[in-house]
């Protein structure tokens, strides 16, 4: 459930998961939620909101893969085949990019000292 805290004008200022004071359950079809949610202002559909994000949050999911690996709370191998296959193929794409925009390319390896072999 969606929790919403407005301000004195009724717009919405706060989004929780939980209930806090002064909050009502909110709709996140709710176009004051919407406008809350857009980064530009502009309103946009939850599905719209979910497309935009997707991208940030799959580079949240592969930076904290990378920690854990550098941790070595889990090894790269234990990874499904596809997902490791999908991984590699992003951290590449990623450096490629970063290479093509002149920006110092990380020399965070998903591959920790064990799974070198892999190379």
């Amino acid at each position: 459930m969606l929790y919403a805290i407005r301000n004195e004008q009724g717009q919405v200022t706060s989004l929780s998961a939980h209930p806090v004071e002064h909050s009502t359950v909110a709709d996140i079809a709710d176009p004051d939620v919407i406008r809350f949610l857009s980064s530009n202002n502009n309103t946009e559909s939850p599905q719209e909101i979910l497309d935009k994000s997707d991208t940030e949050v799959s580079r949240i999911v592969e930076d904290l893969i990378d920690l854990l690996i550098a941790k070595q709370t889990i090894l790269f191998t234990d990874l499904p085949e596809p997902a490791q296959q999908k991984l590699l193929s992003r951290k590449l794409a990623r450096s490629a990019y970063q290479s093509d925009e002149n920006s110092p390319v990380s020399n965070n390896s998903i591959l920790s000292d064990d799974d070198s072999i892999l190379l």
